[in-house]
């Protein structure tokens, strides 16, 4: 839209341009109409103005001086000069203080209504070079924590204040629209950009801060144009300065993140509304449920583990959580899983491929959707690794048992025999007492005594104390209470007695 004011000191001419302008396009907005360039640039600051047409001959200030005053301090407007007088001179001083045309009275509506549409035109491909360019700024000013000096300066913003909104949904046509619309139906400058898929970041100037009205103003609008959707937006506070455009973003992303309380289809909040919430804690919400999830994934109790992880969405309800603090826990979730079930990630490598835990939470609308899309994708897993547990317990003990008889010499540590055939060390122990009623200090401990038997009954040249370092007990003293505990007598004693 071409906003439009004209300056004339005959009330008839300023009034019949006017309407003459105004029928001709919606595209063009006339302002206001002015008797003297004085009254105009005492106005001027508060108006946002694209073009300014003035007659030259009028009291106080006269058009070239008026343009010239325009030029200095408003670059960005364009000027037309309008005249009865058709000497060269104004025409060439008209050039001088660079307005865009000369126009003589009367005024010819097809020549003024061609440079309108030039300049319609030449404006809204400057000022869609410019969005481009400022929102490839904006965006990394949005998402970098600390922007350089250089960036922060590098962007120029429309107007003095500017007001960060974030839109949070599925199908964002309708938000977009809205934007749309008021950008060309009020006039109101704006920016809006994608941050990822879902959210958007709609960055609406002003000449003033926004006061609270202002700012929730658009809620039922935009709650009209996306009838029956889920949607969340969250609106920041005012500011002036680019280097605030970040601070900005993360209190309206902030009071967005809330609606996944909300059980309305709409959520609208500003960041003044939220602050006395008090959702903000730094309590570890995962620490209280830590050690009971773990002995539930040492058993691989896949209840249990459902039921841990939703009593950890039920602290975060309590907390009112934020979905950095709630993606964190569970970040902490998966790497304790993945420190007790060493199969973990060759479990999660064959489910079907999916975007990454922290995308898939952020595009939920609800708490109850990020338990759900959690827990169904961590307990897809678990079973995975009990159906693959399942599948080697067959052969694992005998794996287990095959190895011990081949190094009974060797100390057998558990972690090491767990990793050997992809079962926790909890596991290993609970399946191998089940198979064989022994644990597996007691299985080598057999196999060592039987071993020793043998050899005290076979072996008559090899000393006592030879054949408990040949069994794995260097340690004569211990190997004789240990052998005396088992067989009821001492190796001499079982020597003697193999031998008579």
């Amino acid at each position: 839209m071409l906003r439009i004011v004209i300056v004339d000191d005959e009330v008839l001419i300023r009034e019949g341009l006017a309407r003459m302008i105004s029928k001709e396009s919606s595209s063009f907005c006339v302002l206001g109409t002015y008797p003297d360039g004085k009254q105009l640039l005492d106005e001027l600051s508060s108006l946002q103005v694209d073009v300014v047409i003035t007659d030259i001959r009028m009291p106080q200030i006269d058009g070239l001086e008026l343009i010239r005053q325009v030029k200095a301090s408003y670059p960005q407007i364009r000027t037309l000069l309008m005249s009865g007088f058709t000497e060269f001179n104004y025409a060439r001083e008209a050039i001088r203080s660079s307005a865009v045309d000369y126009l003589l009275k009367p005024i010819n509506k097809e020549q003024l209504f061609e440079v309108l549409y030039s300049l319609e035109q030449e404006q809204k491909l400057q000022r869609d070079k410019e969005e481009r360019q400022r929102s490839g700024l904006l965006l990394s000013l949005l998402q970098i924590a600390e922007p350089s000096s250089a960036l922060i300066g590098g962007i120029l913003l429309p107007l003095p204040y500017f007001t960060v909104t974030v839109v949070k949904g599925g199908r964002l046509e309708g938000a977009i629209a809205y934007a749309d619309h008021l950008r060309e139906a009020q006039g109101i400058t704006s920016d809006l950009l994608e941050v990822h898929k879902g959210l958007l970041a709609w960055v609406r100037y002003s000449r003033e801060p926004l006061t609270l009205s202002e700012r929730r103003e658009p809620a039922s609008e935009i709650g009209t144009a996306c009838p029956q959707q889920h949607l969340h937006l969250g609106v920041s506070s005012s500011y002036d300065e680019p280097a605030q455009l970040r601070a900005a973003y993360l209190e309206a992303k902030l009071a967005c993140d809330a609606g996944i309380y909300n059980p309305q289809l709409l959520h609208y909040a500003t960041i003044e509304e939220l602050k006395p919430a008090g959702r903000v804690t730094s309590a570890d919400p995962f620490l209280p449920v830590r050690e009971l999830l773990i002995h539930e994934l040492q058993i691989l109790n896949i209840p249990g583990v459902r039921e841990w992880i939703h009593r950890l969405f039920g602290i975060f309800e309590a907390q009112q959580a934020y979905p950095e603090l709630i993606i964190r826990s569970l970040q902490q979730v998966e790497e304790t899983v993945r420190n007790e079930l060493k199969e973990f990630e060759a479990a999660r490598s064959r489910q079907e491929n999916r975007p990454g835990l922290e995308e898939q939470i952020r595009a939920c609308m609800s708490l109850g959707d990020i338990e759900e899309l959690f827990t169904s994708s961590l307990s897809a897993v678990l079973e995975d690794i009990r159906t693959h547990r399942l599948e080697l317990s067959g052969t694992a003990v005998e794996t287990v048992k095959r190895w011990l008889t081949a190094n009974y010499k060797l100390h057998a540590d558990l972690n090491m025999l767990a990793g050997m055939v992809f079962l926790t060390p909890t596991y290993l122990s609970k399946l191998f007492k089940q198979e064989t009623g022994l644990t597996l200090t007691d299985y080598v401990i057999d196999i060592r005594i039987r071993t020793a038997k043998q050899l005290l009954k076979n072996s008559p040249d090899l000393k006592v104390h030879e054949i408990g370092t040949e069994v794995g007990y260097p340690d004569p003293a211990y190997f004789n209470k240990l052998f005396k505990k088992i067989v009821g007598v001492t190796p001499n004693e079982y020597k003697r007695i193999s031998h008579v």
